[in-house]
């Protein structure tokens, strides 16, 4: 069984980085080589969806989640995970999409909202590879047939004046 680099520690819920770290694809092939059990998000967080076609995710940052175990993965476990990447607080619309390994943004997104979502998503891990699914995160719901906002039919989104900026965590 291969090492855990320095400084991550498999006991941890998850590990964070902000940068790809372990460098290759390879290396993290090699990482989870005898841990099946494990797999990483790379989030897309803090932007929005330009339009379709060729929809981008733009003006955010990305994290990367390490270490997250395949079938302990819960919708409820990216909202703990949220708060880590700075922001301190969860907005009170906040929705969680993953992108297909072969798809693009245009027609590869999937929303990931229950336990339904959870089984196809995590079905991808470890076939052909996978070890690795871009996740996106937006604070407003992408209607599925037009991409937009469904709201405000907007590609970008917005905050209203009268609306909760946060939801208290407990």
């Amino acid at each position: 069984m291969t090492n855990f680099p320095d400084g991550f520690y498999p006991h941890a819920r998850f590990q964070l980085r902000s940068v790809n770290e372990l460098g290759q694809p390879e290396v993290v092939e090699e990482l989870y080589a005898d841990r099946p059990e494990y797999f990483s998000l790379k989030v897309y967080h803090g932007g929005y969806f330009t339009a379709m076609p060729g929809r981008t995710y733009d003006y955010g940052s990305i994290t990367f989640v390490d270490f997250l175990k395949v079938h302990e993965f819960t919708v409820s476990e990216m909202y703990l995970i949220y708060p880590e990447f700075g922001y301190g607080f969860i907005p009170r619309n906040l929705w969680f999409y993953f992108k297909h390994p072969a798809g693009d943004l245009d027609t590869g997104l999937f929303p990931l909202r229950n336990s339904e979502d959870v089984a196809l998503f995590t079905s991808y891990i470890g076939v052909n590879g996978v070890l690795e699914i871009e996740l996106y995160v937006v604070t407003e719901e992408l209607n599925e047939d037009t991409g937009k906002d469904v709201k405000s039919g907007t590609w970008r989104p917005h905050v209203r004046e009268d609306a909760p900026v946060c939801r208290k965590l407990f």
